[in-house]
């Protein structure tokens, strides 16, 4: 999954959605959860799904780009599905696009919301250290991806990668990895070293404001009520 990629969707597109406080959209990814857990028919998860592709077109994003990170989902979920095509059509649906709609939901909330606000409200639901953490491995994944990148080009350039020699490549490939590993831990501890030194005392600054709440809220809070009010009626 391209991180950078959804990080831009999130900071640099305008629309409705990006202009809704996180509260909002994170209530509304609980109510399509909510309704992923109840509905045992297929038709409340399709209307949900296709609410839900409509909600990414009105927030100005690749929809195709988007919707081609819930492929995850939609693979996982499809292998189990097949070892249940015995009991008929339905049960295997039902499971696929439980999956689907529970991942389109959580891409659509990922794609319009700075990470720095989705984080500041599970700091008000989960411990401080877990929160914490959560915030510095997002924070180092930009690095570490982007180191272990220009190493794979490196050694492209110098001749260590062979379309005819699958086990250099393996062997190579592995050495960078490894190495990325290493300086992952030694970033990890640096880090560490320079939170203590400015001041870190076991809890990140990340303030929620309710000054964020606006009348844009209203469409992600009824995006989400009616996905649910359809599974239960």
């Amino acid at each position: 999954m391209d991180i950078s990629f959804i990080d831009n969707l999130a900071y640099n597109i305008d629309s409705v959605m990006h202009r809704a406080s996180a509260l909002s959209k994170i209530i509304m990814v609980i109510l399509v959860i909510t309704t992923v857990i109840i509905s045992a028919n297929p038709v409340p998860l399709a209307f949900a799904l296709i609410l839900l592709i409509l909600t990414i077109l009105v927030s100005n994003l690749p929809v195709a780009r988007v919707l081609s990170f819930a492929g995850y989902a939609f693979f996982f979920s499809l292998i189990f599905a097949l070892s249940q095509v015995g009991g008929g059509i339905i049960g295997p649906l039902v499971i696929v696009l439980k999956a689907v709609t529970a991942a389109v939901s959580l891409i659509l909330l990922i794609t319009t919301t700075p990470y720095p606000q989705v984080f500041a409200i599970l700091q008000r639901m989960l411990p401080v250290v877990l929160v914490d953490a959560m915030l510095v491995t997002y924070r180092s994944f930009f690095i570490i991806i982007g180191q272990i990148d220009s190493r794979l080009s490196v050694m492209r350039m110098r001749g260590g990668y062979s379309p005819l020699s699958i086990v250099k490549n393996l062997g190579n490939t592995g050495r960078i990895i490894g190495h990325g590993v290493i300086h992952a831990w030694e970033l990890s501890e640096a880090m560490q070293d320079a939170m203590f030194v400015r001041g870190y005392k076991g809890k990140l600054p990340l303030a929620f404001s309710w000054s964020s709440i606006s009348g844009y809220d209203i469409f992600p809070l009824l995006v989400g009520s009616v996905i649910l009010a359809v599974a239960v009626i």
